[in-house]
Parts: structure tokens; sequence; C-alpha cells
């Protein structure tokens, strides 16, 4: 039930204004003096409070002084009873945007208008900070989760980190102590290794900074002339160096010119699709590579023959720690494809997706062919 604290030194108002408020249902407390109101306040925290301006032995003023001075009543609304509204510049210390002022005489509609008025403003009140608390919530969960992201991707960037270091180390152990019993294909294999898996730590670090200018709104686009079908050589003969013994990375290219683009952003493009064919294919499957030129468009494909992508993931997957629901437990970070979407974007470019469940994806990039 609703509480009110009527606090009027006038005995027929007093007893008049109780008198239909206990009629209307609401719980009613009085008090004939300023001092047992506040501590008829304190103790019975009321919904609202009705005071009368010029109640005895201190006027309405103090007791709202009071009232808010005190974190337990601090939030209960005020409806002043007075005969003359007080100059708005007379009391500059008074909250007055949660006072309400019911000037006498006034008859009852008013009155419990004025009743029906404040108590609802309260609840208004109290609705906007319980969203502002759960706003507040929300965004501390989204931190969390941030921060949760974050250490996810510092793990997984530690573990690819750790498995380029381990074949540098083991390929360099290997070339120390045994090439003495190694033929010549065999050592150029290994330091193969070693440079392809010391690209990758440069290219995952690159991927770091890279994320770090795409979070702060950093990240700048330079695009240079160049031969991008070299470009994609060399791309691809990494990625063999690592995994000529597990996978058939082919490249085909049909596109011998140059163009301008950003060499950068055509690495994260390229090292992403690659990297995701091979993670999500069977070892000893084979991926595609092709480059080619088609109305005006440079056509970069990557084809596997994976796990494929449900199709109902299809769509979100080019948005941040979006991963397919079929991985398993294949560990990634569900940033790759994000990557390509804003470095094709930066090209001016698209990106299509063709996929089926247990038989493989393709993955299409176009990029308009600009001449400087």
């Amino acid at each position: 039930m609703t509480k009110i604290l009527i606090m009027d030194s006038e005995v027929s108002l007093h007893d008049e204004v109780m008198s239909r408020l206990v009629t209307e249902g609401y719980e009613v407390i009085s008090a004939e003096d300023s001092t047992v109101g506040v501590q008829y306040a304190i103790r019975h925290q009321p919904d609202l409070i009705v005071c009368d301006v010029t109640l005895p032995p201190l006027d309405g003023f103090s007791v709202l002084l009071e009232i808010r001075a005190n974190p337990v009543t601090m939030g209960i609304p005020f409806i002043f009873l007075t005969t003359v509204p007080p100059e708005k510049d007379k009391y500059p210390r008074l909250p007055v945007d949660t006072v309400h002022y019911l000037t006498k005489p006034f008859t009852d509609g008013e009155f419990l208008q004025a009743i029906y008025t404040r108590l609802e403003k309260k609840v208004a009140q109290e609705r906007d900070y319980q969203q502002e608390i759960m706003q507040l919530e929300q965004a501390l969960v989204q931190e969390h989760e941030k921060r949760l992201v974050k250490t996810k991707l510092t793990a997984m960037f530690a573990h690819d980190f750790r498995g380029s270091i381990t074949v540098i180390l083991s390929s360099n152990g290997l070339l120390r102590d045994y090439a003495d019993r190694m033929d010549a294909s065999r050592r150029q294999i290994l330091l193969n290794r070693v440079d392809a898996a010391a690209q990758q730590l440069i290219q995952m670090l690159d991927e770091m900074l890279l994320l770090a200018r795409i979070e702060s709104g950093n990240l700048d686009f330079k695009p240079q002339m160049l031969n991008v079908g070299e470009l994609l050589q060399v791309i691809v003969e990494e990625f063999q160096a690592i995994y000529s013994e597990s996978y058939h990375i082919l490249f085909e290219n049909y596109f011998p010119g140059i163009m301008n683009a950003d060499p950068r952003l055509l690495r994260q493009i390229a090292t992403n699709l690659l990297s995701n064919a091979i993670k999500y294919s069977p070892h000893e499957s084979e991926v595609r590579v092709t480059l080619h030129e088609y109305e005006k468009q440079l056509i970069l494909t990557v084809q596997d023959h994976g796990i494929g992508i449900p199709e109902a993931d299809q769509i979100r997957l080019f948005r941040d720690f979006e991963r397919a629901t079929n991985v398993g437990t294949i560990q990634g970070t569900g940033l790759g494809l994000a990557i390509v979407k804003q470095a094709v974007d930066f090209h001016g470019g698209s990106i299509h997706l063709q996929s089926k469940v247990d038989t493989g994806t393709t993955i299409t990039v176009k990029i308009p062919i600009h001449q400087r």
C-alpha cells in the first residue's frame, strides 16, 4: 500500500486531507510539527511527503533540506502546501525540480491529482534509474566480454606463435645436428620452413597491429603499383613450405599484370583465406588458389574440400568473432573473414561465399583494377 506522510499544523485541513487519502486507499501517517515529521519520515519511509510550508517549529523548507540531507530519505518526493508559492530565487539551495507546490485553498480533485502526479513521477524516476542500472550492468558485461575476447585472442595468438616457433626451432635443430646426413633438397625444405614460419610470425604481428588499428579507427589505406601474382605466389609458397606434407596447395595465376593495391591488406586477405581453408580441411586434401581478371576486376578464389559452412551461418561470418556452428573443437578467433571483409572494402571490392556442409567452401574476392 502506498504510504503518505502528512505534515500540517492546520487541524481542520489536516483531518480533511487524511480522510480523503484514506478513502482513496492510501496509508496515511500524520505529524503536526516539523521535528516529529522528520523523525517519522526516517522511521516509516513514506512514498510521498505532503508538508505545509509554514509548519512549526521550523518551516517546511528546513524540513525538505533535512529530508534531502539524509541518505535514507533523500529520494522521497515532496508536495508543499502554501498560500503563496515562494519566489524562485528565495531558496536557491532547494532541489525545486523534485518539489510540487499546491496553493491553498484547493479542491479534492486538485489535491488528488497532485498526489497522483508526484507518485507517477516517482515511479517514472525509479524506472529510469533501473534502466540506467541495467544499461550500466550491460556495459560492464560487454566490457567483461571484451576482456574475455581479448584474453582469448591473446591465447590464440600465443598458440599460433608457439606453433611457428616450434617449427623454427625443430627445423634449426635438424639442420644443426643432422645436416651432414641430408641431401641438398631436404636441407632446402627445412630452410624454407624456417623462412615461412618466420614470415608467419611477422604476419601474426601485423594482424595484431591491424586489429588494434581497426579497434581505434586508425586503419589506413596505402595502395601502390604491384604485381599481385608475384605477391600471391610468395604467400602460397610460404604455406606450401609448412604444409606440403599435409595438404596439396595449388596456385593458378592468370593475372600477369600489375595494379594499384595495398600489399599489406592483400596479404591479410590471402593469408586469412588460406589459413581458414587449411584449418577446416582434412589432411591430404586439396586447397586451390586462383587469380585472374574479369571485367576490369581482379578475381581471387580460394577453394577447399573441408567441413563446409551451414547455410544459416554464412550471412554472419564476416562479422567480428563469428564462427560457424559446426567447427567443433577446431580453434579459431572468428576474426579472419571479418579482417578479409574490411581489407576488401578498403579496395572498393566485394567478397562472395559458396559453401556446402561436408563438401567444401569457395570464397571469391573481387577487387576493381585501378591503374595509377
